[in-house]
C-alpha cells in the first residue's frame, strides 16, 4: 500500500495551478444529483438508471469540444440500488444467468457503464463522484489522474487524522491499482474515462450501510455468472470482509457530509465553485448511446 500526500512533487494547494489561466479565476462546475430513494429501478425505469452516465459523457464531450465554460467539473451522484457493471462483466461465461439472477432474485436492475473496471454496488449510501478535467494545457498520464483524486481525498481526510492507503485489494469487488483503503480495508475504488483531452475520473465511496451485503451480492453474482469458468481468471473472488464504509473510520456518515467536506477542500485551494443544474446539459445523444450499450442486458431480461 502507498500513502499519497503529493502529486508530481507538488503540494496539494498547487495541484490546481495547471488549470488556471491568466485572464479569469479558476472555476469548477458542480452538479449534485442526490437521492434518498432506496427503491430499486424497474426495467421500465432504465432511462433513470442511465442518466448519470449521460451527464458525465455530455460534460466530457463538451470539454473536449471546447464548449464547456470551465476547465473543471464535479458530479455527485448516489443512485437508487443497482449494480454498475464494467464492460468485462458482459463477457462472464454465463452473463445471461448473472443478469437474470440480479433482476429476478434480487430485484436489482444492473447497468453497464462506459468507464473501465468491474462490477460495483451503488445505492443512496454509496457516493459516486466524477471529477472531470480539461487537460489540454497540462497532460495527465493515467496514473497522474488517479493520483490527483487520491491527493484530493487525502487532503479532505487530514482533518480527521486519517491516512489513506492506495493499492489493489485483490479480493474486493472491482479491484484496481488505485483502490483506496483505511487500516487495511477498502472504502473506495476509482475508474477512468478519456475523450480527447477531457478526462473523467470516477470514484465510488462507500459512506455507510451494509457493506458486507454489498460484497456478498457481487460475490453471488459472479457465482451465478460462472466466473470461475473464465479461462483468463479475470474476475475477483470477492471476500466481503476486506471492504468497509468510510463511516467506520471517520465522522462522515451521510453522503451530504462527504460532499460538503470535499467541496470545502476544493474551495480552500482557491477554486470558485459554480453550482449548476444537470438539466442545462444536452444529454439526449449520450442517453441514446447508453441505451445501446445496455440493450443486450434489456433483451435478456425482456425475454424472461
Amino acid at each position: 500500500m502507498v500513502q499519497y500526500r503529493q502529486i508530481g512533487g507538488k503540494d496539494f494547494h498547487m495541484m490546481f495551478d495547471d488549470f488556471k489561466t491568466i485572464d479569469k479565476p479558476l472555476a469548477m462546475a458542480v452538479y449534485k444529483d442526490i437521492t434518498q430513494n432506496n427503491q430499486a429501478y424497474g426495467l421500465e425505469e432504465a432511462d433513470k438508471a442511465l442518466l448519470p452516465f449521460a451527464v458525465d459523457d455530455a460534460i466530457l464531450n463538451a470539454i473536449n469540444q471546447e464548449t464547456f465554460e470551465a476547465p473543471l467539473a464535479i458530479h455527485f451522484w448516489p443512485t437508487r440500488p443497482t449494480v454498475i457493471l464494467g464492460g468485462l462483466d458482459t463477457r462472464l461465461p454465463d452473463f445471461n444467468q448473472a443478469v437474470t439472477w440480479l433482476y429476478e432474485d434480487q430485484a436489482i436492475l444492473p447497468v453497464v457503464r462506459p468507464a473501465g473496471g468491474l462490477a460495483v454496488v451503488s445505492d443512496p449510501n454509496v457516493l459516486n463522484v466524477t471529477l472531470l478535467m480539461d487537460t489540454k494545457n497540462q497532460a495527465f498520464t493515467i496514473d497522474q489522474a488517479y493520483e490527483f483524486i487520491v491527493a484530493l481525498l487525502q487532503e479532505m481526510m487530514n482533518a480527521y487524522g486519517i491516512s489513506l492507503e492506495v493499492g489493489e485489494v485483490a479480493t474486493s469487488y472491482c479491484p484496481g491499482k488505485f483502490d483506496v483503503s483505511i487500516r487495511g480495508q477498502k472504502v473506495a475504488g476509482i475508474a477512468q474515462r478519456r475523450i480527447g483531452h477531457a478526462v473523467g475520473i470516477y470514484l465510488y465511496m462507500s459512506i455507510t450501510g451494509d457493506q458486507a451485503s454489498r460484497g456478498q451480492l457481487v460475490a453471488d453474482m459472479y457465482h451465478e455468472g460462472q466466473a470461475n469458468q473464465d479461462e483468463k481468471g479475470r474476475y475477483p473472488q470477492v471476500d466481503p470482509s476486506v471492504m468497509a464504509n468510510l463511516s467506520d473510520f471517520a465522522p462522515i456518515d451521510t453522503v451530504e457530509k462527504f460532499v460538503d467536506d470535499l467541496l470545502t477542500v476544493i474551495a480552500d485551494a482557491g477554486v470558485e465553485l459554480d453550482e449548476r443544474s444537470q438539466e442545462t446539459l444536452d444529454t439526449a445523444t449520450y442517453s441514446q448511446r447508453m441505451q445501446k450499450r445496455n440493450q443486450v442486458l434489456y433483451d435478456i431480461l425482456a425475454n424472461q
